[in-house]
């Protein structure tokens, strides 16, 4: 029986998600087949700590572990350290260095899946469909290179954006921009969460459309599953606490459509170097698919999308656990 670490919390803006996400897998996950510890990732200083329950935080000098001592404590680490230094190849870099097994991603996937700038770039290499879009990277562009570039958001990007920190997920820093006043607004808020920052030209009424894939060589990939909106953008709020938003899977598609975003979700999971398991979001407007990005770790609470899509390919919450476990190095 080997025993598998569950890592959560973290030290991004997706903490919150990272617990939910853990809840959900420590209650499917099979105690028959393996042993499990909890890894807690505290973000007030920094450090791991060993509790006995997601529910149950408690940290003192007496459970905190080194990362010198995970080798002795498990065997796999399975992450659902959403965010930043969890999910952009940070926390898969310490584990490396000790020799751990871990599931999903490997170190260079996950970064450049997590930063979606690169991401844009090299989908745009490939020739890939998606929406128009700009970076402005404040920690590396002049003043003037920067004013040069939200010019050119201006006159090539047409309303409505979506403002995004480029390092961030489940919706965090994003804004919704209708009018071009509220452009500096919007970058403003995405600055809070990262220094670089995506604009894209948004879509009139897109359906937007998920499919989950699963595998290293071998790879199982969905039916796509449709987010159904209760209003035009898909927030934070919506996607953890309100939960208005109806999933439909299948999405409603033509075979072709739905042929394409398959083979889309596979091309690109491999272009990213994809392991282990992940989620790959596109847009369907004006009978044309869009790639918006890929999440190497994508939510398991609840309500979220690629547990869903999985299970629909015939495997239950714990046996999708067990694949992916099995499919760790």
């Amino acid at each position: 029986m080997k025993t598998i670490a569950l890592f959560f919390g973290g030290l991004s803006n997706e903490a919150e998600v990272s617990l939910m996400s853990a809840r959900n897998v420590a209650k499917y996950f099979d105690y028959r087949r393996h042993k499990l510890v909890l890894i807690y990732w505290r973000k007030a200083d920094r450090r791991f700590y060993l509790v006995k329950s997601v529910d149950r935080l408690a940290t003192s000098v007496k459970n905190r572990v080194a990362v010198e001592d995970f080798s002795r404590l498990f065997d796999i680490a399975l992450l659902m350290t959403h965010g930043r230094y969890g999910e952009d190849g940070t926390l898969q870099a310490v584990l490396e260095s000790q020799g751990i097994k871990y599931c999903g991603g490997r170190v260079l996937g996950s970064a450049l899946c997590m930063d979606k700038a690169v991401f844009k770039d090299l989908v745009s290499s490939r020739g890939i469909r998606q929406a128009k879009y700009a970076t402005l990277d404040f920690q590396s562009a002049s003043p003037a290179e920067l004013r040069r570039a939200e010019r050119g958001i201006r006159q090539r990007l047409r309303l409505p954006l979506f403002v995004k920190p480029a390092n961030s997920g489940s919706s965090v820093g994003i804004t919704k921009v209708e009018r071009y006043s509220d452009l500096a607004r919007a970058i403003k808020a995405a600055r809070r969460h990262d220094t670089k920052i995506v604009v894209e030209a948004g879509f009139v009424n897109p359906k937007e459309v998920e499919v989950g894939v699963l595998g290293n060589e071998k790879l199982i990939v969905s039916r796509p599953g449709e987010l159904r909106l209760a209003k035009d953008f898909y927030d934070y709020d919506d996607k953890y606490k309100k939960g208005e938003a109806q999933v439909v899977i299948p999405a409603r598609l033509s075979a072709a459509q739905e042929k394409e975003i398959r083979r889309l979700a596979a091309e690109i999971y491999r272009l990213t170097a994809g392991q282990g398991f992940a989620r790959v979001d596109f847009f369907v407007a004006g009978g044309k698919v869009y790639i918006n990005e890929i999440n190497t770790l994508p939510g398991f609470t609840d309500i979220s999308m690629f547990p869903q899509l999985l299970m629909k390919t015939g495997l239950s919450y714990t046996e999708l656990l067990n694949r992916i476990i099995a499919l760790a190095y």
